[in-house]
């Protein structure tokens, strides 16, 4: 624990977490207030449709706009957790860090250990942040364009929603945090961890599904890729952004109107409804959690075997 507070407190000292930080958060308050604006525009302006409009309302007004904002983080938040995750595991080749741990009996196995640890927390630290600002920035949006403020959403359907999105969301950021540190630790290099984190983050999706059109063998592979996986989880989160965003509408439909027994009744009918697609949804969930789980397992056991076995005084 002593070795973890250390590397939380290097987090905190690098200059590059903070600098990635707010560039999330401006990024973030960018996309929420250039949404806000275009379901804003008059009707007819652009080539908007009512539903897009009542869609980039529905992201930009609080509480709706929690999911939206935690698969904001899942989409893009990998990308800054895999810089920093360079920074954190490459630069202690480069300053000689872990050399003089070694050299100073530090069991190699522990030390990747708490590396692997570290890029984990780092990435809900970039995740809490993303959804903490996030939900702050569209509240101040929902205020400002004289929204209402659905309250009666909050319930627990939806906060529970909530939280499976945010566990889907860390898991995501630390799957590519821990191969972007089992990267630095076979090529001791933050640079070249950067490189390759962000051009699996944004390629190898792509890349294998143009292949699979093609070839056959390739197509086999799909299903066990990260991207495909990470697409999977990600889809599920965007469904369940529409389930809460509907059960908000319904709830606050019913309540102007009046109709407490009608909104019942419905809410029980689309319950019944839904329960034909829990099985669907809850196996693709557990396939792609368990694929991504092997690779994450497999990234954490190479960073922990490359760090065993390196000659630390050569390079």
């Amino acid at each position: 624990m002593s070795w973890l507070a250390a590397e939380i407190l290097k987090l905190r000292r690098m200059r590059v977490t903070w600098v990635v930080m707010i560039a999330l958060v401006a990024f973030e308050a960018l996309m929420i207030g250039g949404m806000a604006l275009w379901a804003q525009s008059r009707p007819g302006a652009g080539d908007m449709t009512g539903e897009e409009r009542e869609l980039a309302a529905r992201a930009t007004s609080f509480p709706a706009s929690v999911p939206f904002t935690i698969s904001f983080a899942a989409s893009f938040g990998p990308l800054f957790a895999v810089i920093i995750a360079a920074r954190l595991a490459g630069d202690e080749y480069a300053l000689g860090t872990v050399k003089q741990q070694v050299s100073m009996g530090v069991d190699r196995r522990r030390c990747a250990a708490v590396k692997l640890a570290a890029a984990a927390l780092s990435s809900l630290l970039l995740l809490v942040t993303a959804v903490v600002a996030g939900t702050a920035i569209s509240l101040v949006v929902t205020m400002a364009l004289g929204r209402p403020v659905e309250a009666r959403a909050l319930t627990v359907p939806f906060m529970v929603q909530v939280a499976r999105g945010f566990g889907i969301a860390w898991f995501t950021l630390t799957l590519y945090s821990v191969l972007t540190v089992c990267t630095a630790t076979l090529t001791r290099s933050a640079a070249a961890a950067t490189t390759v984190g962000i051009v699996v983050l944004l390629l190898e999706a792509s890349l294998m599904g143009s292949l699979a059109a093609r070839f056959a063998a390739i197509a086999r592979i799909v299903p066990y890729t990260i991207g495909h996986n990470v697409n999977v989880l990600l889809a599920l989160i965007e469904q369940g952004e529409a389930a809460a965003a509907q059960a908000a509408q319904a709830a606050a439909g019913a309540v102007q109107a009046g109709h407490a027994a009608s909104a019942a009744a419905q809410a029980h009918a689309e319950a019944q409804a839904g329960v034909a697609e829990v099985g669907a949804v809850a196996s693709a969930l557990y396939r792609a959690f368990a694929v991504l789980g092997a690779w994450l397992a497999a990234f954490a056991g190479c960073s922990v075997w490359a760090l065993g076995r390196q000659e630390l005084g050569e390079e």
